[in-house]
């Protein structure tokens, strides 16, 4: 229920509201966004590449209401991509479909993913496509296909073990050659969609996860579940698989010393970096995901805790 209620309030913009006013608040949300600017991402992004991992960059947002926004959020991607060129940062971009106008013009959105596709190439990076809500999964996953069939493969997306159709979009998406991104779900969905029970989220992940692991080509695997993590090592020993042909990746600011261990292993760690304003969503959800994180929330606003 605890879940649920903080997944719904991921869309409240009067607690964004209030959150983003908010001083002590604000001084925790900084443990896991890079901060408000591109200047802020950068900055982050350099110091993890300089402790061997790989990134990812977000510019937080998502479900723009017109096409100022759209155009904004694909012109800091571009910036993004020149930047991290330019620094030589291993350094990828996530963007959530409906940041670049997804609901609101279907075919401008594919020409924007193009674009940055393009562009991404060019500075040999990597585009993902955050997965949303189950009500835009297909569109998501029918972009990817699209942008591959214009030929830009370097574009994947995530999948969210939780849904009950993940099983073929991984299928579908490792027959296109498309990478991968698995994580648990981050969406408050319905039962007739979803998986409810954590147990039941966790044995769709590791069963996706062992399929990848045999079938895909670079699979990666987001999660900050030891055990998961523990058991998708296994899985790539008991078959022989490089340590360098899949990576885990994980959040900035989360478990940052498992994060460490697994570099100091030898595994690929990729570490996502959100930053921009609005973060009131994406720092909600990840309240959701580990009651650690909102104890720590809530012990920062009665204590007056800083970072």
């Amino acid at each position: 229920m605890l879940r649920w209620l903080l997944l719904r309030a991921a869309g409240s913009a009067r607690l964004a509201e209030l959150s983003a006013s908010s001083p002590i608040a604000r001084s925790v949300v900084d443990r896991y966004v890079a901060g408000d600017t591109l200047d802020a991402g950068i900055e982050v992004a350099r110091e993890l590449a300089a402790a061997g991992m790989t990134l990812t960059l977000d510019h937080v947002g998502e479900n723009v209401t017109n096409a100022e926004q759209t155009e904004h959020a694909a012109q800091v991607y571009r910036d993004l991509l020149h930047r991290s060129a330019a620094a030589s940062l291993p350094a990828g971009i996530s963007v959530k479909p409906t940041q670049l106008g997804l609901k609101l013009d279907a075919g401008r959105c594919d020409k924007l993913v193009d674009d940055l596709a393009q562009r991404a190439a060019e500075a040999d990076a990597h585009v993902t496509l955050d997965m949303e809500d189950h009500t835009v999964t297909e569109a998501t996953v029918a972009l990817v296909e699209r942008v591959h069939a214009d030929g830009f493969t370097g574009v994947g997306c995530a999948i969210q073990a939780a849904l009950h159709r993940t099983p073929e979009d991984v299928r579908r998406l490792t027959r296109l050659g498309a990478s991968i991104r698995l994580c648990k779900g981050a969406y408050a969905e319905p039962d007739h969609v979803a998986w409810q029970r954590r147990v039941d989220v966790d044995r769709a992940y590791l069963e996706a996860a062992r399929y990848l692991i045999r079938e895909a080509d670079h699979p990666r695997f987001a999660t900050h579940d030891h055990r998961l993590v523990g058991a998708i090592k296994r899985e790539a020993a008991a078959i022989g698989r490089p340590r360098d042909s899949y990576e885990f990746q994980m959040l900035f600011g989360v478990r940052p010393p498992m994060q460490r261990a697994l570099v100091d292993d030898g595994y690929r760690l990729c570490v996502y970096v959100p930053f921009g304003t609005e973060w009131f969503p994406y720092f909600t959800r990840r309240l959701a995901e580990r009651p650690a994180n909102l104890a720590f929330f809530l012990r920062a606003l009665t204590s007056g805790e800083q970072r």
